[in-house]
């Protein structure tokens, strides 16, 4: 190998180790605002839906929640995830003592942990591709990438961490598979690991395929383009295991979100595509034994063949046709979703997409160089001093890493799964620009100075690449964390009153409000109600909350019928037209938030809890429940930038409402209006208005009690400051006072003073 050798091994496990320790702390950072006090704080959105599952797995250990009740309320549907990241949580938290707070332990540090262990393959695959040099920069590379780091950190406990991870290996075992040199016994271990890689893969991420697919396309080429039919047994072979152990895996599950052939989720359609790899492979192993594939023409002529008949026949039958399209979608942007989700973003300006904040926030300054980085991995591929192994693996990795920085430029999210291959390119171009710019005799032994100058001018280079992510990001973060480590009690009020902190602390309260569900850890049970809410608080009240939602971050994608409903609630401007949504959800709690759609019933809660404004009546059936102490910071803030100090959330109880009934000529107008109280202390005046009916009667429908009445059970809400003050025409009626059951059972007060049905 060509460039810097530290001589020994030690050195290099020592260098390792540092990288391993200082990736994991970079991504330690900010753990002031995960761990608020003796509580855990996680993200809002996908991390807390892995938590919900996981805490299944712990408190059921070891079953795994693969339908579950409490989403797409009523009716729920199949989990789209794959259980295996989901699993290891719940088995982790299981083995640490299986409480709750161990299992958030565990959860919070699981990312930092994945991140700083992929760390070691990239080292691997560096010093395959060229040196050991080259395999420690680009693990200080991918230690201290942006877009890395945020996907990684600590609290974020969603499956990227564990996909780079697992990608991070199947790069390096593509890249040692490709090499001519390998024996017999080598092929064989790593055709163990493929098979191991890909099957964790299938099992941890939905879009599996993304990786799945290159790996085996690249596979395939060199086999044919150099004639190994050893390495053409070793895919035959691994697509074949981890086809028969996804299949089971199927048989054992329900039918997948999506359809039998779902792109959305792990589905027979990831079977079929290991099917056509293992045909593929196999069948071209056997033409080239039989001396019918010896020649490249010959063996790319048959490739074309099989692959041709194998793409047409699966994209012929319906199923696999329409689970493809959905893959379309999302990767065009096509499906609704991913042309308003920030994360999906492009990484530059292009055209009308909605624009995400600047490109050195993901990479810093490497970021100019993202599109032309593959090249990198062409010219090693072309330098004819490399050894054959080198130039095979520098082919994989220009294909590879072009793939994936390409995805990256286009979806601001890839840049994850981008990571490691762009790392060992930048490591490759970084460590021949040093060996450009440091002269021969500084560089050559017995110079002292060797190790140091050979490493350090590259490493020197990456850091001042991410010169913007420090200055910007990793320093203040450091000396907020730092000064949090140093006096935890006086951590502030910025992480209590962040966005996470905010929605944490709001859904734990909405448990707390709210009476307790059923099948929330147990199988074949489900709810008795659900919680309408913005999709975005769908997975914190799953988790934090343990309600039902009818939508959440899974989007319309996991049941389209209930997204509908739930949108068209969110932009009803008729009380009628709400409560009969209300009542196909089954729900009996609505939260609202700032920035609804203007003049919806959601919104007039929000801003004025439900009273009369201008031409609008009072809302009879909302009751408020309680809400998020004002200064907190809704989910809203992290699209609209908010100057005001407002009520973050409140929590409404949809109830039929008590009548008064008041005995007054016709057409005389009547009213009702109390003093109410949230339980937070806040008050509002409540009226109600009505005019007497031909029958001599004016009926007012209040949604708040005044009292209990005897031996009532009494839910938390607000309620009102003594009885309602009625008055009919000009005159003033004696106060009307309002049970609990009232409010809850619709009953009718006949007379202005008597409690209770008529």
């Amino acid at each position: 190998m060509s460039g810097f050798d530290l001589r020994s091994r030690l050195p290099a496990v020592a260098g390792l180790i540092v990288l391993t320790t200082g990736a994991f702390l970079i991504r330690a950072l900010g753990f002031e605002y995960v761990f608020v006090g003796d509580e855990v704080v996680f993200p809002p959105a996908d991390p807390q839906y892995h938590l919900r599952r996981a805490f299944f797995t712990m408190t059921q250990f070891p079953d795994v929640l693969l339908f579950d009740p409490y989403v797409n309320f009523p009716g729920g549907a199949p989990v789209p995830w794959p259980p295996l990241f989901d699993w290891l949580l719940g088995a982790g938290g299981w083995l640490a003592g299986g409480k709750t707070a161990d299992l958030e332990k565990v959860a919070a540090w699981a990312s930092p942990i994945c991140a700083a262990l992929a760390i070691w393959p990239l080292y691997f695959a560096g010093r395959l591709l060229s040196s050991r040099r080259v395999g420690l920069v680009a693990g200080l590379f991918f230690a201290f990438l942006p877009i890395s780091v945020v996907y990684t950190r600590v609290g974020n406990a969603d499956h990227h961490g564990a996909v780079a991870l697992i990608g991070a290996w199947l790069l390096y075992c593509l890249l040692a598979l490709v090499d001519p040199a390998a024996s017999r016994a080598r092929m064989i271990g790593l055709a163990v690991l493929l098979t191991l890689l890909s099957f964790m893969m299938l099992l941890t991420w939905h879009g599996s395929l993304l990786y799945l697919a290159p790996a085996e396309g690249l596979l395939l080429m060199g086999g044919l383009l150099s004639g190994r039919s050893r390495l053409l047994a070793v895919q035959a072979s691994s697509a074949f295991v981890a086809g028969c152990g996804v299949g089971v895996w199927l048989l054992l599950s329900p039918v997948p979100l999506g359809g039998l052939y779902s792109s959305i989720a792990l589905s027979r359609l990831h079977v079929l595509a290991l099917v056509a790899v293992f045909v593929t492979a196999g069948c071209l192993w056997c033409l080239m034994k039989v001396g019918w594939a010896n020649t490249i023409p010959r063996r790319i002529f048959w490739a074309l063949t099989l692959v041709s008949g194998l793409g047409l026949t699966i994209f012929l039958l319906p199923g696999p046709r329409e689970g493809l399209e959905f893959a379309y979608q999302f990767l065009t942007l096509s499906d609704q979703v991913g042309a308003s989700t920030g994360e999906q973003t492009p990484l530059f300006s292009m055209g009308d997409r909605l624009q995400g904040p600047p490109a050195w926030r993901s990479w810093g300054l490497f970021a100019y160089a993202l599109p032309g980085i593959p090249l990198t991995a062409w010219f090693v591929a072309r330098r004819p001093a490399a050894h054959p192994g080198a130039r095979a693996a520098g082919w994989l990795l220009f294909a590879w890493g072009g793939f994936f920085c390409l995805l990256a430029i286009l979806q601001r999210r890839y840049g994850n799964d981008a990571a490691p291959a762009a790392a060992l390119l930048f490591a490759l171009l970084l460590s021949a620009l040093s060996d450009r710019l440091v002269p021969v005799s500084v560089r050559r032994p017995p110079h002292r100075f060797v190790p140091w100058v050979a490493l350090g001018a590259p490493a020197l280079i990456v850091v001042i690449g991410f010169w913007p992510a420090w200055r910007s990001i990793y320093v203040p973060r450091a000396i907020a964390s730092w000064s949090a480590w140093q006096h935890p009690a006086q951590q502030g009020g910025a992480a209590s009153q962040s966005i996470a902190a905010t929605l944490h602390h709001f859904a734990g309260q909405v448990r707390a409000w709210t009476p307790e569900t059923s099948g929330y850890a147990e199988s074949g049970r489900g709810p008795e109600y659900g919680i309408i809410a913005h999709p975005n608080l769908g997975h914190a009240l799953q988790y934090r909350a343990r309600r039902a939602t009818a939508t959440d971050p899974f989007w319309w994608y996991i049941g389209r019928e209930n997204w509908d409903r739930t949108d068209a609630f969110f932009q009803a401007q008729t009380e009628p037209e709400a409560l009969a949504l209300a009542r196909v959800l089954k729900a009996r709690y609505l939260i609202t938030m700032p920035d609804l759609a203007p003049g919806s019933i959601a919104a007039r809660l929000h801003a004025r809890d439900g009273q009369a404004e201008g031409n609008a009546p009072s809302l009879h059936h909302f009751r408020l429940v309680g809400e998020a102490p004002r200064g907190g910071l809704s989910i809203g803030a992290l699209f609209e930038r908010r100057s005001e100090i407002t009520i973050p959330y409140k929590l409404f109880e949809i109830v039929p409402g008590a009548v008064i009934e008041v005995a007054a000529p016709a057409g005389t107008p009547v009213s009702a209006e109390a003093q109410i109280e949230a339980p937070e202390g806040r008050r509002f005046i409540y009226r109600v208005f009505r005019q007497a009916g031909e029958d001599g009667w004016a009926r007012l429908r209040v949604p708040y009690p005044t009292r209990s009445g005897d031996g009532e059970a009494q839910l938390p809400g607000a309620q009102a400051m003594g009885g309602y003050r009625i008055r009919a025409g000009q005159r003033n009626l004696p106060p009307v006072e309002v049970s609990e059951n009232a409010v809850r059972e619709g009953r009718a007060l006949q007379g202005a003073s008597v409690l209770g049905p008529s």
